[in-house]
Formats: structure tokens, C-alpha cells, sequence
């Protein structure tokens, strides 16, 4: 019913069109990728945030096992476009609808010793095949909440199959563990959450963008990043009521779609130049707003921000990465929904992440931590006794799979 379902809607939708026209013939193409005489881990992501997040142990093992080959599969096409061409991957592919048929046939193609789970993505005939096959399945970073529907009735079947085909868990934190001590699941560490050290060895190697550099100036600079409407219109709000505000604005939307940027661009009083239209001769300083219409360099533009507000949280899906502003020591500004996210809480409690409901907090909070020099001391202060407090979830696992 999936199947049919996504094939309807890809005749409408560019994501499910990629989704249909990228699994096409998967078989005959990873038979001429794949040699079963070689020895294989595979990591299997759902998209691309579970990617960022199981990114430093897929590059610890490309380093810890040389002779060992890697791949790299996606469920969904935000994932698997923006990464096909990953240079650490020795093989990156859709991961195979998760009928009988596919994951039999699959298994028969790739035979890895290790198969790793980032977070979640637990397909049953993949599970089943895999486990049948011989290979050892792990899951990182896996958070378990008690409203999930693993800890429902409808869901103890979910639970059966984890129990019996999953070797290890490696869970973000202790409640995670004890959910699934309470199902009889027993083979669980608690690692921490391996997006700390991926965010960790950013900051540290990250060389800031000359291009951001020269647009800030002597200004304060406020990075809205993966910013949808909702969130956008916050600033337009703000930015009409403070028009002599002494700061610089990059906003870097989640959808580069151009009409929608048209209209972001045409939604601002200010002097904005779109990062396509830049050239070495522009004269940056010029302008007060940049918006990003191009992917790939988030992460290093908050390395030169003074504040970050990290978009989605007006949405029921949940705020997008704050961890990647957070470890540059900047306070970083979210909307109301954050329930799903233990790092966000974990932001929050240690006063580096506020979150706002209304536009009254919004302008309140802005004012507070833009401006306060004694306030961004201590968020700088506090960030770093948190980042290095956090456990080395990448060390954890690869002891484990050594």
C-alpha cells in the first residue's frame, strides 16, 4: 500500500518522483558495485539529519578498519541526493522498499559483518533477512520515549522483532535504557548521542567564510538557519519595528525553492543580496541581509554569528539541528516545539537554547541576547563546560564493534 501510495504522489512530487526513479533497477546496479568476496559495514540512515548524526562513527570506521569496504543507504531523497557522491562510502544506494522479495534479494547482494541503524528506521524484512544472513545489527543514538508505540499494545510486536533480530543498542540516555529494560531488552549502553562529536570536530576544524566575514563587519551578526515561513516572519516583524537594529542578517532557508525566495527577498524593507548573486567585487558591507539560496555550509556560517535562531519549531515536526550553532558558544533562539529532541532539552536546561511561543518573547529574548555582552560571556562559558562534558559516543561504539 506504501508502495502504491508513493508512486501516486510522485506523479505531483519532485521527493517521491526521486524516491521512485532512484530505487529503479537497484538490483542490477549494486551487483555491479558490490563484490561479495569483500568485507563490508554498512550504515543505513533515514535521511540526512540521521546521517549528520551517525557521520563520526562511519568516518572512525573508515580510519579504524581499512580493510574493511563501507556503505552508506538512505530511506528518503533528502538524504540520499544531497550525499550519493560521500567520498568516505565506498558504495552509497536507496535502501530497497522493504518487501519480502527486496530484502531477500538484497541480502544476497550485500552480506556486511555489521549493519548499523542510526536512531531508528527498523524495516522487518531488512531486519529479518539481515539477521538470517548472519550479520550483526546494531542501533546508535537510539532514543526511546514512553509515548512511542513500541511501549503500547499495537506496538509489542515491534518490540518481538527488535528483541529477537537486534544485537545491541547503543540509547542517548539512561531513561532511553530503561524503557527497554522494561520490554525485556537487555543489551543496551548508554553512549550519549553521537551528533556531540561530529558537532565537536567541526568547531574545532571549521575555517570561517571570508564571504561572512566581510558582510559582518564590526556588526553583530544573527544567523537565521533552516528557516521556514513562520520563522521568517518573526524577523520581517522585528526588522520593521528596530530599522536602526546594529547587526547584520544571513538567512539561510530549509526549502531553496525560487519563488519562495522571490518572496522572502520582496518581504524585507532592508538591502538584501542573494548569495547566487554574489560576486568578488561586491561591495558586502553594503548590504544588511544576505539570504543563503544555495545548501552544503550551514554550519560554517554560525561560526561567525553572535546569535543563531534555528528554524522549524513552529512545526509539529520539530526544530532542525541546534547542536551545530550551540558548540560555537553563541545562544541560539528556537520555537515551541522541541518534545521530540533530548539534545534540545538538554540546551535548554543549560540556558544556551531559549525557546519562544509568541512574537512578545521573540522580540524580548532577541534584546536580551543580542545585546547583553555579560549574558553572551556566560552562554560562551556554559557551552563549552557542556560540550565537553558529554560522552564519547563514537569512542563507546567502535570499542564495541572492535
Amino acid at each position: 500500500l506504501y508502495i502504491i501510495g508513493i508512486r501516486l504522489f510522485s506523479l505531483f512530487n519532485i521527493k517521491a518522483k526521486k524516491a521512485i526513479e532512484g530505487r529503479a533497477d537497484w538490483e542490477s546496479q549494486l551487483k555491479n558495485i558490490i563484490n561479495s568476496d569483500d568485507r563490508w559495514i554498512w550504515m543505513h540512515c533515514s535521511s540526512l539529519g540521521e546521517f549528520e548524526q551517525g557521520r563520526p562513527v562511519f568516518d572512525a570506521l573508515k580510519k579504524k578498519f581499512p580493510n574493511h569496504k563501507l556503505a552508506l543507504s538512505f530511506f528518503s531523497p533528502s538524504g540520499y541526493e544531497i550525499r550519493k557522491n560521500y567520498e568516505m562510502a565506498d558504495v552509497v544506494f536507496y535502501l530497497p522498499f522493504d518487501t519480502p522479495r527486496n530484502a531477500k534479494k538484497f541480502s544476497q547482494i550485500l552480506q556486511p559483518e555489521y549493519w548499523i541503524l542510526v536512531k531508528y528506521d527498523y524495516w522487518y524484512n531488512h531486519l529479518r533477512e539481515q539477521h538470517k544472513a548472519g550479520t550483526k545489527i546494531i542501533v546508535i543514538s537510539a532514543i526511546f520515549r514512553e509515548n512511542q508505540i513500541y511501549f503500547k499494545s499495537a506496538g509489542s510486536w515491534m518490540i518481538k522483532n527488535l528483541r529477537k533480530y537486534i544485537e545491541h543498542f547503543f540509547v542517548q540516555d539512561e531513561e532511553s535504557k530503561n524503557r527497554l529494560e522494561q520490554v525485556e531488552i537487555k543489551s543496551v549502553t548508554v553512549a550519549g548521542d553521537t551528533r556531540f562529536d561530529r558537532v565537536k570536530s567541526l568547531a574545532e576544524t571549521v575555517e570561517k567564510l571570508e564571504w561572512v566575514e566581510k558582510f559582518k563587519g564590526q556588526k553583530k551578526l544573527v544567523v537565521v538557519g533552516s528557516s521556514w515561513k513562520k520563522d521568517e516572519q518573526l524577523w520581517m516583524n522585528y526588522l520593521q519595528k528596530h530599522p536602526t537594529s546594529d547587526f547584520k542578517l544571513i538567512i539561510v532557508p530549509h526549502e531553496i525553492k525560487d519563488a519562495d525566495i522571490r518572496q522572502l527577498r520582496s518581504s524585507f524593507t532592508k538591502k538584501i543580496l542573494l548569495y547566487s548573486e554574489m560576486r568578488s567585487e561586491t561591495n558586502l558591507i553594503a548590504y544588511d541581509i544576505i539570504i543563503v539560496d544555495a545548501i552544503g555550509f550551514l554550519s560554517k556560517i554560525y561560526a561567525s554569528a553572535d546569535l543563531a535562531y534555528v528554524g522549524g519549531g513552529f512545526n509539529t515536526s520539530g526544530v532542525h539541528n541546534t547542536l551545530e550553532p550551540a558548540v560555537f558558544g553563541i545562544p541560539v533562539i528556537i520555537g515551541p516545539h522541541f518534545e521530540k529532541f533530548n539534545e534540545v532539552k538538554m540546551l535548554i536546561s543549560n540556558d544556551i537554547v531559549y525557546s519562544i511561543a509568541t512574537y512578545q518573547e521573540f522580540q524580548e529574548i532577541v534584546d536580551l541576547l543580542l545585546f547583553n555582552e555579560e549574558k553572551s560571556r556566560k552562554i560562551a562559558n556554559t557551552s563549552r563546560t557542556f560540550f565537553e562534558q558529554q560522552l564519547p559516543a563514537t569512542e563507546i561504539i567502535l570499542d564495541y564493534i572492535s
